[in-house]
């Protein structure tokens, strides 16, 4: 079969893509889903999800061939290198998401009233970019450390982070990263909305009351709809945070492209921090696991390649996890590794025998082929790591 290797921006109605089964570990940027590009339409959506390039079938396609482009042209990711070390910028990063978590609070309240006013936060969403320019891994490894009763309000800062540093990686321009960090920490204002009973029950939710809290979606948009000038991208993402690309989701069931790159960014943000966040009815799971159980619901929740993706961002063991280690060695992961997912950059801190390593001994784990990490630990397991002060102390390898 002739298949050619083009740049998204050499993608013509007429040619028809093919999955060659490229490993996304290898090629996150790899467009891969088979069939016609039919519209000009649809090849816009495929840059704006961030693919930088596909493979084409010149015998299927209804255009002549293109010229291939070189392996190297769009192996390169759109993040730049951090500005500063992550012991650096989370000194700042603290204060950052302490005063977001502070401010969500008070405007969900609010919201049980009727008043939104969205310039409070405006200035906090824009320190939550410049941290993310700064620092990615910062902010997001804060919101697994930091630990908030109120869970509910911790989750919309952490959704606007995640968002935002996605954003940021997919290659989205400052005015782009605002509106998703808006749109993440106003995502799910409808809560308030839901009888606070079911909001904060402490077990599962019966049929009748999930069918209650699924309206929240649906009412956030609603309540946002009534701030002048508020821009769509933010409607969207609230009220489309809940919406799968097999249509399974909710509150209006759409299908694929019909959901919008927000409202998709948002949805695996949310779901991402849901699942491995503790909660009144369930302990918190590490970031790893509630990666994998993502990476099990893809194929119906999102479109192909974008969980990848935000897999490929945060590392299959995002930074701040705390690890099990060959030998028995215990550590925390100071540094992705985003050319091998599986051997990032490690802080060890204790030996096999239980004694603490002080300082911490840093870790390649890409230049120790005998070293590997076993297992991600539970908050039980790491409770007696300051994981938190061994980020700030690490010298990231």
């Amino acid at each position: 079969m002739p298949v050619l290797h083009v740049s998204v921006d050499d993608l013509r109605p007429g040619m028809y893509i093919v999955d060659t089964g490229v490993s996304w570990i290898d090629r996150p940027f790899l467009y891969a889903k088979e069939g016609m590009i039919r519209s000009q339409a649809e090849i816009v959506e495929i840059i704006h999800q961030g693919f930088a390039e596909a493979y084409y079938d010149t015998e299927q396609s209804e255009i002549k061939p293109v010229e291939p482009i070189s392996f190297e042209r769009s192996d390169k990711s759109p993040t730049p290198l951090a500005v500063a070390s992550l012991a650096e910028e989370l000194q700042q990063a603290e204060s950052t998401y302490t005063d977001c978590v502070k401010q969500a609070k008070e405007f969900m309240l609010e919201a049980r009233t009727g008043m939104v006013d969205l310039e409070p936060s405006i200035p906090l969403v824009h320190g939550i970019i410049d941290s993310v320019n700064r620092n990615v891994d910062a902010l997001t490894s804060l919101s697994k450390i930091k630990h908030y009763d109120e869970y509910t309000f911790a989750h919309c800062v952490n959704v606007s982070i995640f968002s935002v540093a996605f954003g940021k990686y997919l290659g989205f321009d400052q005015q782009q990263l605002y509106l998703l960090g808006m749109a993440g920490l106003f995502h799910d204002l409808g809560k308030m909305r839901v009888p606070i009973e079911i909001l904060n029950a402490p077990r599962r939710l019966t049929d009748e009351e999930f069918a209650i809290m699924k309206t929240h979606a649906q009412l956030g948009q609603d309540t946002l709809s009534s701030v002048k000038g508020i821009a769509s991208e933010i409607l969207m993402g609230a009220g489309q945070h809940h919406e799968k690309h097999d249509g399974s989701g909710y509150p209006n069931h759409l299908v694929g492209a019909a959901i919008s790159l927000y409202g998709r960014i948002l949805s695996v943000a949310d779901c991402y921090d849901a699942l491995s966040a503790k909660r009144v009815y369930k302990d918190a799971i590490p970031p790893s696991k509630a990666l994998s159980i993502m990476f099990q619901m893809r194929n119906g929740a999102w479109e192909p390649g974008l969980l990848e993706r935000f897999i490929k961002m945060l590392g299959i063991y995002p930074v701040g996890t705390p690890v099990e280690l060959s030998f028995g060695f215990r550590g925390v992961v100071s540094k992705s590794n985003p050319a091998s997912p599986l051997r990032p950059v490690a802080a060890v801190v204790r030996a096999p025998n239980g004694k603490m390593i002080d300082p911490p001994r840093t870790v390649d784990l890409s230049k120790h082929a005998d070293i590997k990490i076993t297992q991600p630990l539970t908050a039980g397991e790491a409770s007696d790591i300051d994981i938190l002060a061994i980020l700030k102390s690490s010298d990231e390898g």
